[in-house]
């Protein structure tokens, strides 16, 4: 890890510690002046208590980087757990280049290879270009004359994770959200894990490559002879990052289209593959000069059981044909609702998660949706979802939606905040 990053468990630790306690002290602050409060601004000192809780831990977050950022990040994007002011922090952690020195990192990959840097790649540039959440990426030259885009991770990660999996947890403690965190971030560790062996997503890149067929999207080619598990080096796929092409202000017409292919990648990919590219932050789409959409970092992936993909399919159209007893009937199936409900409690279900249903069944219910004439949808949605967590003791975790629910919920989020005109109807939802 760069030189300023706390490296050992008990340093890692201290940070951790150190910056729950100032989170906690935020709400402890406030929980003892509560009873002097007026009522009028209670709520508002609340507020002000949590953010100022919910910016404490970004803070800390970013010191540990590595695991601890790659959850901030993910949290950031699906739960809508941190304030604005704080998400949009963590939006610039998707392309910022960690100051790892250059030293540091060329003796990584001499490391790695057992070979000097120069026996590895005709040309490398030892400053990095972006960021990868486990390590960041340097523009090379294979001996061949192409261009590469080389990600290095940093030394030690891999033996981090399970620490530092702990030490989030109690760092997120002292958040509300919490008890709706946990569940997600034992998933996170499990893909965490998975993501530090780049000779797995070498191969999922040579799988999507040879296995997704859509109109304008480029998928990197990897460079086997200078790759191993922790060097991935793949052709370089030039462009923007999507937050950052959104700044440029293109026209309505290429957001549309960029988002449309956003969708049916999504779609083609569950449905088609039984697998997913799962980590919809705006640094790993590429938008190129040609106009192609490139699709880069493929750590993160998450593949289904086809019975379970089977059974999802149904669900919008039950939700939007208001076939309610169908869709609780398949809720059960999927293992999301428990079976030993009472009568009352049972009622009390189906029409939170019918009516969570519903929502995304608005999705289906026109040829095309625009998010920007419907600015309030994923707040609406924000809103369900906070009844279904009050309703958490009957709920079963299955454990394929965290991901699942992540990048299509992530994607939303993105086309909201493009403001994009998107077609979720689909062959397969919809026939």
């Amino acid at each position: 890890m760069p030189a300023n990053i706390p490296k050992s468990k008990l340093q890692r630790g201290l940070a951790g510690g150190k910056t729950a306690a100032r989170a906690g002290g935020k709400m402890l602050k406030y929980l003892v002046k509560q009873p002097f409060i007026d009522k009028s601004r209670r709520e508002w000192e609340k507020d002000r208590a949590l953010n100022e809780s919910a910016e404490a831990v970004f803070k800390g977050l970013c010191l540990l980087k590595g695991t601890a950022l790659k959850i901030a990040q993910t949290l950031s994007l699906e739960m809508d757990v941190f304030p604005d002011n704080v998400r949009r922090e963590l939006a610039k952690s998707y392309n910022q280049v960690p100051p790892m020195n250059r030293v540091l990192i060329k003796k990584a990959v001499s490391n790695a290879f057992g070979a000097p840097v120069a026996d590895v790649f005709k040309a490398f540039d030892p400053v990095a270009f972006a960021a990868a959440s486990l390590g960041q990426v340097h523009r090379a030259t294979s001996f061949g004359g192409e261009a590469l885009a080389v990600k290095v991770q940093y030394p030690g990660i891999a033996e981090t994770i399970r620490s530092d999996v702990t030490l989030i947890k109690s760092l997120l403690y002292p958040l509300r959200e919490y008890e709706l965190i946990r569940p997600v971030i034992d998933e996170i560790q499990a893909r965490l894990m998975e993501e530090v062996d780049y000779e797995n997503e070498a191969a999922n890149i040579t799988y999507f490559r040879k296995s997704l067929k859509i109109e304008g999207l480029l998928v990197p080619r990897v460079h086997p002879e200078s790759s191993n598990r922790q060097v991935l080096s793949t052709s370089l796929v030039e462009g923007q990052p999507l937050n950052q092409w959104l700044q440029t202000l293109p026209d309505q017409d290429s957001v549309n289209h960029v988002a449309q292919t956003l969708n049916d990648l999504f779609i083609e990919s569950l449905y088609g593959l039984h697998k997913i590219h799962a980590d919809p932050n705006p640094g790993n789409f590429i938008i190129c000069p040609n106009g192609l959409l490139g699709l880069v970092d493929f750590g993160c992936v998450k593949a289904f059981d086809p019975a379970f993909v089977d059974l999802y399919r149904q669900l919008p159209r039950t939700a939007v044909a208001g076939r309610k007893d169908r869709h609780f009937e398949l809720l059960h199936r999927l293992k999301i609702i428990k079976a030993d409900l009472d009568a009352a409690t049972r009622e009390q279900m189906y029409a939170t998660m019918y009516g969570v249903g519903r929502w995304i069944g608005r999705l289906f219910e026109v040829e095309a949706f625009d998010f920007r004439a419907n600015p309030d949808f994923l707040a609406e949605g924000k809103q369900l979802t906070y009844a279904l967590h009050k309703l958490r003791k009957h709920v079963d975790m299955n454990a394929n939606f965290v991901f699942l629910d992540r990048t299509r919920y992530g994607l939303l989020r993105l086309f909201e905040t493009m403001g994009a005109t998107v077609r979720i109807q689909n062959p397969y939802e919809w026939s």
